[in-house]
């Protein structure tokens, strides 16, 4: 005979919570599943499908750790950059952490992961943890993947993710960016060590790592094509995997002209002469910012210059171009700055007879 699970309700923490019970060799056996009554009656059955498959001794699948998956997950994946680990990371660490204090059993099994698990981690990071929608969607993104790659190694047949929905993200988002005058309180208040790479990313649109990599060779002086070339290297991978060129402004050029001689390879070093770890941009970025009174980060150095560039009439087509961005909608968010220029577009046609 299959043991029966039921769904029970039980206050947690002053919060209700919705549970399964059932009896194995004489044992009562609870466990809290989430808020969602529906998400308890899910995972009713799915206990139920587990314990027939006990009862009937169905092989079981191989058993896997959660965190040893990951592991396994990012080894996979070849030639993968220090700032991708970063963000896998970011994604992984709360969705683990989450598992082991409210389903530890997960920790031990992915087998034991169910879909409610993973909806009420969303639901967490959105309603309590107050994350973005955006970064949840990263989160769920990271989650499917690791799945998929545990079917792929069978260490099941079916992903608990599959059919996780994703937050809706507002597309009318605007891209931050620093004022004028907020530019020149940061150029004031940072050491003046950091004062050239910052201002650098700002004259540039690149981006930090690009900028940290950059070395002589893809450095061109030559009068009237002064330009830098982002391109991926042996240590090094662009976000994209795509080459781009850039034109330098008279004040980019000035920052090269100066750097020459600090190192043979490097543009930009660190203080103790070696690469630069991308910790240190950012707490100098940080402390200046503090400061100025002001609030940001060094990535909003390169929507400064995109949105800059739109302001003074450059087109997003330009804009895209200079930024590296594969698809024209990541550009976009920087489209509202453009609307005081389009009267312009619109006079042309006063030349036209009717």
């Amino acid at each position: 005979m299959i043991p029966k699970v039921s769904v029970y309700q039980r206050i947690v923490g002053g919060k209700k919570k919705w549970g399964i019970r059932y009896y194995l060799s004489g044992k009562d056996i609870k466990e809290i599943i989430g808020t969602s009554k529906r998400q308890a009656e899910i995972a009713a059955a799915a206990k139920t499908n587990e314990l027939f498959g006990e009862k009937f001794d169905i092989p079981k699948k191989q058993i896997i750790r959660l965190e040893d998956l990951y592991k396994e997950f990012i080894s996979s994946k070849r030639k993968l950059q220090p700032s991708s680990i970063d963000r896998y990371n970011n994604f992984f660490i709360p969705f683990s952490e989450f598992i082991k204090n409210n389903f530890s059993t997960g920790m031990n099994s992915i087998n034991k992961i169910k879909r409610h698990h993973i909806d009420e981690y969303a639901n967490h990071e959105i309603e309590d943890g107050e994350k973005a929608p955006k970064t949840v969607n990263g989160s769920i993104g990271l989650i499917k993947q690791l799945f998929n790659y545990a079917i792929k190694e069978e260490y099941l047949i079916k992903s608990p993710a599959q059919d996780i929905e994703t937050y809706q993200v507002d597309d009318e988002k605007e891209a931050p960016y620093f004022t004028r005058e907020e530019l020149i309180k940061i150029w004031d208040n940072v050491n003046p060590y950091w004062l050239n790479f910052l201002k650098f990313l700002y004259y540039t649109g690149m981006r930090k790592g690009e900028l940290i990599n950059l070395t002589w060779k893809n450095v061109n002086l030559k009068k009237g094509k002064e330009s830098v070339t982002v391109i991926s290297s042996e240590s090094f991978r662009t976000k994209t995997g795509r080459k781009r060129t850039i034109p330098l402004n008279q004040a980019a050029i000035d920052i090269i002209e100066g750097q020459k001689g600090v190192h043979s390879k490097y543009i930009f070093i660190s203080q103790e002469g070696k690469i630069i770890h991308p910790d240190k941009p950012l707490r100098n970025m940080k402390n200046a910012l503090e400061k100025a009174g002001l609030e940001g980060n060094v990535h909003k150095l390169r929507h400064t210059f995109a949105s800059h560039c739109v302001i003074k009439g450059k087109s997003i087509y330009e804009v895209k171009e200079l930024l590296g961005h594969r698809d024209i909608k990541t550009t976009m968010i920087y489209a509202h700055l453009s609307q005081n220029n389009l009267r312009d577009v619109v006079n042309v046609l006063e030349s036209f007879p009717v």
